[in-house]
């Protein structure tokens, strides 16, 4: 028969125990009838003969529906009971899914006291000297020279940056084997394949962004203060990824005109310029065609600008959307586009064609344009609205970037003063291109 002083203290209650957790719950809260059940049913019968001021929980990852275990002891507990769940680093992921059942809070084993302090809402009352706190997980000198150098490859790229962060988790860590998973990027050093031991949430606020998993050690599981650091790793790695999408956003808003949602000039000249030096390595072909919008003005001066700034869209995002996904299509200047044509795929052999015709391409965008209907344009809304262009290609028209826009351009200049809504090609001495038979033209490949 138990004492009735001690039936008459509050009471803890330790539910399925990993290893000594009720001798540190006795020792540091001495003031409290601390009692142990070894399964989560007769945890469940424990409470209803005698209710607890707290529950410590260890969490078996192996139980099925776990979540549902935790629900039924914060129903049977009445909800002025803290209910704190104890794992294992490898079962934080199980803890963390249940606190959405009705645990309060859960603490990493071996426990941290002020740690348990905090989570069961208590103070410490035992006569044995308080747990240590964990030490605080200070890097050391060289993950600190391993960071800047992270911090200072970002321009490199968001993969090249996660490979340096996992190399450095690994070592920190003392594991061979981590991966992090981040929006759709993944980066490991190791098997990815191992089972994990410890995983970590990336996290912005309440927006998950991704993890960290840490496979196991050969000798000692991680400490508290290494869970810890693992925590302080995620936080870097969610800033280090806003920092490097807000570098994407600012490089895509310098690159792109505002107007067409296109790219802009400035984006034009720098990939003509790599493309141009690609073609020059890979013997490949490069055509580029400048084209305007005949009697712009018109539009302009009738309709307004608001009805100018929407035919410049539409036209440009059609052109887009005819073109294959890797050719470069640019607002230029005024009503003027640029159109890049490339091969993607490897070279074929000497004297072959672009794998896809230009002029199919222009045929099928001059098609859709007669068809498509302006909403701005009242009675010209639909028909009304022609392009003029020239074609120039590298190497035999040009080869430097302005050369060859230069050139296209005096193509564009001669279909202008034949009259209009036409594209020339550069030497066919003043035929419009789709009439043109010279060897020069881009054919079906």
């Amino acid at each position: 028969m138990r004492d009735p002083g001690i039936m008459s203290r509050e009471r803890l209650l330790v539910i399925h125990d990993p290893a000594d957790l009720a001798g540190f719950v006795r020792g540091r809260y001495s003031r409290f009838d601390v009692t142990v059940s070894p399964t989560y049913m007769s945890g469940l019968a424990e409470l209803a003969n005698r209710p607890a001021r707290g529950l410590l929980v260890g969490v078996d990852p192996m139980t099925r529906k776990f979540s549902s275990v935790v629900a039924g002891l914060r129903k049977a507990a009445g909800t002025s009971t803290r209910l704190v769940l104890c794992c294992l680093p490898s079962g934080e992921p199980t803890a963390r899914q249940a606190l959405t059942a009705g645990a309060d809070d859960y603490v990493i084993y071996p426990p941290n006291g002020q740690e348990v302090d905090r989570a069961l809402a208590l103070p410490a009352s035992g006569l044995v000297t308080p747990s240590t706190p964990a030490s605080q997980p200070m890097p050391t000198w060289d993950e600190l020279i391993r960071l800047a150098d992270v911090l200072a490859g970002m321009g490199e790229g968001r993969k090249q940056m996660l490979d340096r962060l996992c190399q450095l988790i690994a070592d920190s860590m003392r594991t061979a084997n981590v991966r992090i998973l981040v929006e759709g990027d993944a980066a490991h050093t190791g098997d990815p394949n191992t089972e994990p031991a410890l995983v970590e949430t990336i996290a912005v606020g309440q927006q998950t962004l991704g993890s960290i998993l840490l496979g196991p050690r050969q000798r000692a599981p991680y400490s508290a203060s290494e869970v810890e650091k693992v925590r302080h790793y995620s936080r870097l790695i969610a800033h280090l990824l806003e920092a490097a999408n807000q570098q994407d956003r600012w490089h895509e808003l310098a690159m792109v005109d505002e107007a067409t949602d296109l790219f802009n000039r400035r984006y034009l000249m720098q990939a003509l310029e790599n493309l141009l030096r690609k073609a020059a390595h890979e013997r490949s072909r490069v055509t580029l065609l400048i084209f305007d919008l005949d009697g712009f003005k018109h539009f302009n001066d009738t309709y307004g600008h608001a009805a100018g700034d929407q035919i410049l869209r539409e036209t440009g995002q059609l052109f887009r959307r005819h073109c294959r996904p890797h050719d470069v299509v640019a607002r230029y200047a005024g009503d003027e586009f640029v159109v890049v044509f490339w091969d993607a795929e490897q070279p074929r052999v000497a004297g072959s064609k672009h794998p896809t015709s230009v002029l199919t391409v222009l045929r099928r965008f001059k098609k859709a344009l007669e068809a498509f209907e302006f909403p701005k344009l009242g009675p010209e809304a639909k028909g009304y609205i022609t392009i003029s262009g020239g074609l120039a290609s590298f190497p035999w028209d040009a080869s430097e970037p302005q050369e060859l826009i230069d050139r296209a351009d005096e193509a564009l200049l001669e279909a202008k003063r034949a009259g209009k809504n036409r594209i020339y090609l550069l030497g066919a001495e003043g035929e419009p291109i789709e009439q043109s038979q010279q060897s020069n033209l881009i054919d079906d490949g």
